[in-house]
């Protein structure tokens, strides 16, 4: 018998080892997902209607542990509770009541209007994809994969679900979650390991590959996929930025800023890294949101007295290490921060401004972390610019008082979602669509868009009734008869109503006798 090796959940603010869990062997993974087919076969042949209802069942069990999943959360990941609470629980809760009640009309059969073919109908339907693999991260380790997952699941999937090995044990509260609502045993399974039981994942061919992570893991896991034919669904980095316009409330302003910034100590692919500020006002913007980071609290989460919580990740330490080393010896302006606590555990929450902040990785590359770079920006142009030239395409923001502006601003964005007088919060809200462009990923998630991301589209085309059944006049063999009654179709299309009258009674009459003459009428 091998020994399976062990998977450990630490606490990141502290060290302590919380648990620990049997890494899933590779070769357990085909068993898994025969389980997974069987359980998806009975489960997809309930009507949509009672797979949304079960959402209420989840959501009631849920509600009984809303704090200890809170708990967890804080204490696995590292942030404050109620970040936990509000940013990952709340939306969570909002986006089980959203699909209990719009599921069963979002995937409906759908009608397509006809124009020249109007003795025909065609109509979209949807069905289930099959058993498909949820690759989360550790950042927001709940609501990430828990949306995929209800998502998934209520359109009729199977689950093989691979939380990140940092936050193990809220992956494995969110399979207890499902359990505990009565939902069908291995209709949701859950596998613990780290890279090496992912790529093993993609081997088993899932009918498609739901990841959020990373721009490089997305990468390698697009490229195994592509061997297997595989679709996928990518959500991956960012480099959001904030357009603060002359006209902007300050102190609106730079509390959006702040928070934006900030909020789980930045390790947020929606943060705020990037702020564009109207060369007007930026040294007023940065004189007070200075004054605010150094009020912000950081420490352990456990007394519930911070508004920062550590960092989760140590590898992420190295790239805070590498963009703050490159800024300093550019001769970037670290106004606030850029140090590690004495048990490097956390950031301080750290500003770069300078003359040459436009050149180097921290205003470019993806920091995840608690800190952001500013500049500025003479004309609105100017400002729509610096915002695109970004490799990423996920989130941006405007914040003005000219709701107008604002909104022309917005669709000038090469972004999936722009929020204007507001920051980061859209990824929670599930009416909302939530993905990226560029090298932030492609695919949608929540929404009824983003339901048919879990389904296939199928087209069914019919006629509209058994008298319009003939054999239709482009079929064998040609003739000169038909090359004149197409060539008269042409003239439908002309700008002129009176061509377009002069040509209708003639073609109707030519269709009238090749009908007449098939249907030996």
């Amino acid at each position: 018998m091998i020994a399976m090796s062990k998977l450990a959940s630490l606490n990141p603010a502290t060290g302590e080892l919380l648990r620990e869990i049997d890494t899933t062997p590779t070769d357990a993974l085909p068993e898994y997902f025969r389980k997974a087919r069987e359980a998806q076969m009975r489960w997809s042949a309930l009507p949509i209607r009672k797979r949304a209802a079960a959402l209420t069942s989840l959501r009631e069990v849920m509600l009984d542990q809303i704090d200890q999943i809170a708990e967890l959360i804080s204490l696995e990941n590292g942030k404050p509770r109620f970040e936990a609470l509000a940013n990952e629980l709340l939306p969570a809760i909002e986006l089980l009541t959203y699909f209990a009640r719009i599921s069963p009309h979002a995937l409906q059969d759908e009608p397509i209007p006809m124009g020249l073919m109007k003795h025909r109908q065609s109509e979209l339907t949807y069905w289930p994809l099959g058993t498909v693999a949820v690759i989360s991260p550790w950042n927001y380790p709940f609501l990430l994969p828990f949306g995929e997952i209800v998502m998934a699941i209520t359109t009729g999937n199977a689950v093989i679900f691979k939380p990140s090995e940092i936050t193990w044990q809220i992956g494995l509260k969110i399979q207890e979650l499902f359990e505990l609502a009565g939902y069908p045993t291995d209709l949701l399974q859950t596998i613990f390991g780290d890279g090496s039981l992912g790529s093993a994942l993609i081997e088993q061919k899932p009918a498609k590959i739901f990841f959020t992570g990373s721009v490089a893991t997305g990468k390698k896991i697009m490229a195994a996929a592509a061997l297997h034919l595989i679709p996928v669904n990518l959500e991956l980095g960012g480099k959001d930025a904030m357009i603060v316009l002359g006209d902007a409330d300050l102190d609106y302003a730079t509390s959006a800023a702040l928070w934006g910034g900030f909020s789980n100590s930045g390790q947020v692919c929606a943060s705020v890294e990037r702020i564009i500020v109207h060369e007007s006002i930026v040294q007023d913007f940065t004189r007070l949101l200075l004054e605010k980071v150094t009020k912000l609290r950081q420490g352990n989460s456990a007394d519930q007295q911070n508004d920062l919580g550590v960092i989760t990740l140590d590898r992420q330490k190295q790239i805070y290490e590498a963009q703050l080393t490159q800024a300093k010896a550019q001769g970037a302006e670290i106004l606030c921060g850029g140090i590690f606590s004495d048990d490097r555990r956390s950031l301080q929450p750290t500003i770069i401004t300078g003359p040459k902040i436009e050149e180097l990785d921290v205003y470019n590359e993806e920091t995840f972390g608690p800190v952001v770079a500013i500049t500025t920006f003479r004309s609105v142009q100017q400002a729509i610019e610096k915002a695109n030239q970004s490799k990423y395409g996920l989130l941006a923001s405007v914040i003005t008082k000219n709701l107008s502006l604002a909104h022309y601003i917005a669709k000038q964005l090469e972004v999936g979602t722009v929020t204007i007088n507001e920051v980061v919060y859209t990824a929670g809200l599930p009416e909302t669509p939530w993905g990226g462009v560029k090298n932030s990923g492609f695919g949608k998630k929540h929404s009824a868009r983003g339901l048919q991301e879990f389904v296939n589209v199928r087209h069914i085309h019919r006629p509209r009734s058994m008298l319009f059944v003939f054999k239709s006049p482009w079929w064998f063999p040609y003739t000169e008869f038909q090359y004149a009654t197409f060539r008269k179709l042409f003239d439908l299309y002309r700008r002129s109503l009176t061509a377009r009258i002069k040509a209708f009674p003639l073609l109707i009459w030519n269709f009238v006798q090749f009908i007449k003459k098939e249907k030996r009428l």
